[in-house]
């Protein structure tokens, strides 16, 4: 029972590394290109839905494509609407499994790794092609995972009591039901206790209705597995998986009172529709499996776009992934020059604007981290639309795109600082003058930054005058708080003291920063331009003093 249940763990530890591997590698490799070949495949529903029936053949695990797909969606290479249609045609995908018994999952995995494994690790492959092998890595350390949880669980199906459970069971249709889901969530593979159900019907063990029964209690007990694995996931992720989670509950919600229909008053179903064709009892089971879910996908995908409404009521967007979308930044304003560095001048403003939040969190305690990663993506999605409209356009606009590759790194800089103060100000201990110096510090710095950016919005001169007054250099301040609290200092540890003057540098570090960025904004504005299939919507430009 040890082995079995080390087994389940370390392949439920393969699984998730897998995860993280694919999710941050497809992160780094998702540029605009790659995105706009991957959302041109998958923004049509019919063809999604092929593609995704594809991988599902490929795969042969729905709990590896629907995890595939949440990376995929989390990377923002294909849109939700998109990686549901994904995730209901690789439904259909993987019912195909019945038909390729001899597939082996675990040999192409350790193809696939090992393979990667070496892209990785040479010397010669860098760079972009370094990303892919390792996102290729991951998706054979997720089948790996998967497959050491079917491998761990499988001798569990061995032992005696499953046989007499089986047994017990076929007096009751519910029951058969409620044993196979059961059974499906132990070994975690609905396929295998397809292909065994079938077996034991091909002998004589279980009856049609039975077996019929059986699979659909397979297809219940495969979303009770995604869910239990979905289960921290949030946002869009989990409108994905629970797009699957979803599609067998309804399979089974029509299914089942279907069967007892068909069995009760003789209405002819599924059940005499696959016993009129002219194949063997197995095969006849295995459709019945491939028509439930093939009917059951077609009718969500055609009507994903209410689908689509209602999870994100349900599971909406988190902060982060809010933050991380590009607000003006569209793959359409590549094509205009002007129009594409004033959206991306938008876009830096607003990364300025969420700064004042990281304060917000200081004062309440609320996450940061997921605050900073969702900032960073943004900072680096604008960074990658004006690394590709650099290329399109070359230099034709080359003071205005030098001003904004300078803006670019000191909003990374200036974020990167910020988090840093606010990470120390939150580790600070709660000691009474140490307290101060951290109120201090958090309200001071919050305020300049909420001037700058009242400043920003209005486009008023004394405002902005003012605004720049602040953010100017605050070097002989932070000396003289690091003296007014020498005192306190000296009844504190060493890490605090050395907290308490990295404190202080750092904030010295955030109002230089603030001021360069002030002066970079301080460039004749852009010309403005709009017609009647754009509108650029435009942000009050500061105005810079004169003399």
């Amino acid at each position: 029972m040890f082995d079995v249940l080390g087994g389940m763990i370390g392949g439920v530890g393969l699984f998730f590394v897998g995860m993280w591997l694919l999710t941050e590698n497809l992160k780094a490799l998702a540029g605009r290109r790659l995105r706009l070949i991957a959302r041109r495949w998958t923004e049509r529903r019919l063809a999604a839905f092929g593609i995704g029936a594809l991988a599902g053949v490929t795969t042969q695990s729905m709990s590896a494509l629907t995890f595939i797909v949440v990376s995929m969606a989390k990377s923002r290479l294909v849109s939700t609407r998109g990686a549901f249609a994904i995730v209901l045609g690789g439904n259909v995908g993987v019912t195909l499994l019945v038909f390729m018994l001899t597939f082996d999952i675990r040999l192409v995995a350790l193809y696939v790794v090992g393979a990667a494994g070496l892209a990785m690790a040479s010397d010669r492959v860098a760079g972009d092609y370094r990303r892919l092998a390792a996102s290729v890595f991951g998706v054979g350390m997720i089948f790996l995972g998967l497959d050491m949880l079917v491998a761990a669980a499988a001798p569990l199906a061995e032992h005696p009591w499953f046989g007499e459970m089986m047994q017990w069971s076929v007096g009751s249709l519910l029951l058969v039901f409620v044993v196979a889901a059961l059974l499906t969530v132990v070994v975690q593979s609905g396929a295998a206790v397809c292909v065994l159900g079938i077996s034991m019907t091909t002998l004589g063990v279980l009856t049609v209705d039975q077996t019929i029964m059986l699979l659909y209690g397979v297809t219940f007990g495969s979303a009770l597995i995604l869910y239990l694995l979905s289960v921290n996931l949030t946002g869009r992720s989990r409108q994905v998986a629970m797009c699957q989670v979803g599609l067998n509950v309804l399979i089974c919600v029509v299914a089942v009172p279907a069967l007892f229909l068909e069995l009760v008053l003789g209405v002819p179903l599924m059940k005499a529709l696959v016993l009129s064709l002219d194949q063997g009892l197995g095969q006849q089971m295995a459709i019945v499996l491939l028509l439930v879910n093939l009917l059951g996908a077609l009718a969500v995908l055609a009507a994903v776009r209410p689908v689509e409404r209602v999870f994100t009521k349900l599971w909406p967007p988190t902060a982060t992934e809010e933050l991380e979308k590009t607000e003006f930044l569209h793959d359409g304003a590549l094509e205009d020059a002007v129009s594409a560095l004033s959206l991306v001048d938008l876009e830096q403003r607003r990364v300025f604007e969420t700064l004042p939040r990281y304060f917000e969190t200081v004062r309440s305690g609320t996450d940061l981290a997921a605050l900073r990663r969702g900032l960073r993506s943004l900072l680096a999605e604008i960074e990658r639309f004006q690394t590709d409209l650099l290329i399109r356009h070359g230099v034709a606009s080359a003071d205005e795109h030098n001003s904004m590759l300078t803006r670019q790194k000191l909003l990374g800089w200036l974020e990167e600082q910020v988090g840093a103060l606010c990470e120390a100000l939150r580790e600070l201990p709660e000691h009474s003058d140490l307290g101060n110096l951290r109120a201090s510090l958090c309200e001071g710095t919050d305020a300049v930054l909420q001037s700058l950016v009242h400043a920003m919005r209005s486009g008023d001169r004394e405002a902005w005058a003012l605004a720049r007054e602040l953010a100017g250099d605050r070097s002989e301040v932070m000396r003289a708080m690091r003296r007014k609290y020498g005192t306190a200092w000296m009844h504190a540890d060493g890490p605090t003291r050395s907290r308490v003057i990295g404190l202080t540098n750092t904030a010295e570090q955030v109002f230089f920063l603030m001021s360069k960025f002030v002066r970079e904004l301080d460039v004749p504005p852009m010309t403005e331009t709009a017609g009647p299939e754009r509108a650029v919507r435009r942000a009050p430009q500061p105005v810079a003093e004169s003399g």
